[in-house]
């Protein structure tokens, strides 16, 4: 009876230490694992069922929320798909935390995965579009270069602020993302998702700054 006990503690321990695991995230290595080409089942199997799941024309977009073990904080990894293939893969660090588990139950991949609050679905450039601008301006080596090439790019094409974001995301210090949001305010069609821009940032100045920017008034 001791020893049934023991073993029995034993696997509790074991997975309590899963769950652990899964709510820490995963490693940053496993996320790089993610090449051009894969399956979305070999995604799946990488970095689990996604959070969001979002279609916009020939194109399939999966949403992650992680915890990645080298940073600090949040990580969110999007995945696009064209006929099941990988296409594209962006990461970027988030406020957002993941859902809670009550909320989003448990489906099979290709069931339904609900929409994120403020998807930019049918709004905002084509992710296609974005992506290819979002690489021709990061493969710039100097930012003076990427900012042009970003004015001369964007023209009218409309953009989500979700996008904006992204593009925003390329800098480190907050005068850079100033610089990038100056550009693409025009263009930006979900006004009434400012806040994913001003969360953004990370000081209160440069909040300001944006506001200041977008038009809102105190």
């Amino acid at each position: 009876m001791k020893a049934i006990k023991q073993t029995l503690a034993l696997l509790a321990l074991i997975i309590g230490i899963s769950g652990c695991a899964s709510i820490l995230g995963i490693n940053k290595d496993v996320m790089m694992s993610v090449e051009k080409g894969m399956s979305q089942k070999e995604v799946s199997s990488i970095l689990g069922k996604p959070d969001y799941r979002r279609f916009d024309h020939d194109v399939e977009e999966w949403e992650f929320i992680k915890n990645i073990a080298d940073n600090a904080g949040w990580t969110t990894i999007i995945v696009s798909f064209i006929d099941g293939r990988v296409i594209s893969m962006d990461s970027f660090r988030t406020d957002v935390p993941p859902p809670p588990v009550a909320v989003y139950p448990s489906v099979e991949v290709g069931g339904n995965i609900p929409s994120r609050p403020h998807a930019t679905v049918g709004r905002g450039m084509n992710e296609r579009d974005f992506q290819s601008l979002y690489n021709k301006v990061k493969s710039k080596p100097f930012k003076d270069d990427q900012l042009e090439l970003l004015e001369n790019g964007i023209g009218n094409r409309k953009l989500s602020c979700k996008q904006c974001v992204r593009m925003m995301s390329i800098y480190t210090f907050d005068d850079d993302k100033l610089k990038v949001l100056k550009i693409l305010t025009p263009n930006i069609v979900d006004q009434e998702n400012y806040d994913e821009i001003i969360n953004a940032l990370d000081f209160i100045s440069s909040e300001e700054k944006a506001r200041h920017i977008l038009g809102i008034k105190k």
